[in-house]
């Protein structure tokens, strides 16, 4: 499978300026479920997201800087983050 999300090949990791003014980390690596995986960085927390082969978005979990985050909501930049890789997010 391919590990791409847009034009980002996996073992990408790179900061990105959202148009709101936040700044994320974003990392792209390979995963054994999904095309790829991407981690997006903020704040001390880190979302992580499964890419499937027609570049959608799934959620999978949310850590903060103790583990697991009991509050896995989602911020709502987050959609920036998905249009400026060109990814589907529902």
């Amino acid at each position: 499978m391919s590990t791409t999300i847009g034009s980002g090949p996996s073992g990408t990791s790179r900061n990105l300026r959202l148009l709101s003014g936040v700044e994320v980390r974003i990392e792209i690596t390979s995963d054994a479920d999904y095309a790829a995986r991407l981690d997006v960085h903020h704040e001390g927390q880190r979302w992580v997201y499964g890419i499937d082969s027609n570049q959608r978005a799934t959620f999978i979990d949310v850590f903060n800087g103790k583990g697991r985050s009991d509050d896995p909501d989602e911020p709502d930049w987050m959609r920036e983050v998905f249009v400026q890789l060109e990814v589907d997010w529902e």
